[in-house]
């Protein structure tokens, strides 16, 4: 009968250690957790009863489980780290310069370190934490030093109300030339980018700086400051119009008589918008401006001409 019982309590010790295990390495799959408590003995209900007991016994001991649809995440782990602010500033500016440097595969392995750091922080660090989270407002100019001197000349021509004509290269190669005024200096995912408004068109342009090859100041200054958003509206119809996640310079007007999605989008360069649109194909339309469609339209034939 001892020894039974010796088995039996070795046996739920290892269980407890395997879930435990499971729960330190993040979000645990409820398929995985339940495994756990399946043998050839155990029917699925009666594991379940199982799970919900162990669980229970984790609560004695401080540690909260808590299930978003089929994943597990525990807090107040036995083992936890205790940040100061300094410490919790210096890991959130990381996050930050990580999303603009790293490359996707190394964003990808970053963040999984950050997932597994985060999830060991005691009560008081995740407080600190989630204040900091909304605090993400960090000047990372720094990276592109090299174009410093770039910086300083957009820098005065935004300043002085300039109308300037730019000659750039799209994709490294074709030669473009837009005139307009220049509203600012964006850093983006490893680009530095000055947003151009082109008041003929109503279009903005967001031109790479290191793409510039040179820039002419018209004798002209703007008169008033232009209009700093431009709209485009497309619809997005079948499945994309359902599980469509809009974009944070993007709103949506509803849907028309048959379903389709209404977007408005502000403020994005309308070549990479455009670009974006046509891996949609057929479930998606360009409906306004009328400038905008034909631009559509022209790219549209030009990809078809490439590949026939």
């Amino acid at each position: 009968m001892t020894k039974e019982l010796s088995v039996k309590y070795n046996d739920s010790g290892i269980k407890m250690f395997q879930l435990l295990s499971l729960l330190y390495q993040g979000e645990a799959d409820f398929k995985d957790v339940l495994h756990i408590f399946m043998d050839d003995k155990v029917s699925p209900n009666n594991a379940n009863v199982n799970l919900c007991k162990y669980l229970n016994s984790l609560k004695v001991f401080g540690i909260h489980v808590e299930k978003n649809k089929d994943k597990y995440r525990a807090f107040n782990l036995p083992y936890t780290y205790n940040f100061t602010r300094e410490e919790l500033e210096a890991i959130q500016k990381f996050k930050s310069c990580a999303k603009l440097i790293l490359s996707e595969r190394a964003l990808k392995s970053f963040d999984k370190f950050i997932s597994a750091l985060e999830i060991r922080y005691d009560s008081e660090t995740q407080q600190i934490a989630t204040e900091l989270a909304t605090d993400d407002e960090f000047d990372f100019s720094f990276y592109f030093k090299k174009l410093k001197e770039k910086f300083d000349e957009f820098e005065k021509y935004i300043e002085e109300n300039q109308i300037l004509e730019v000659t750039y290269t799209e994709n490294g190669k074709d030669e473009m030339k837009v005139t307009g005024k220049p509203l600012d200096l964006i850093f983006e995912k490893r680009k530095a980018l000055i947003k151009l408004y082109n008041n003929r068109d109503s279009q903005l342009y967001d031109i790479p700086l290191d793409s510039i090859r040179s820039v002419v100041q018209s004798p002209q200054k703007s008169g008033m400051p232009a209009m700093n958003t431009t709209s485009i509206v497309f619809k997005l119809r079948g499945r994309l119009a359902q599980n469509y996640k809009l974009r944070t310079n993007e709103y949506s007007k509803g849907t028309d008589s048959r379903g389709n999605l209404i977007v408005v989008n502000t403020n994005e360069d309308v070549s990479s918008l455009l670009h974006r649109l046509m891996r949609y194909g057929t479930n998606c339309t360009v409906c306004t401006p009328i400038a905008v469609k034909e631009q559509m339209k022209e790219l549209l034939d030009k990809t078809i001409a490439n590949y026939s």
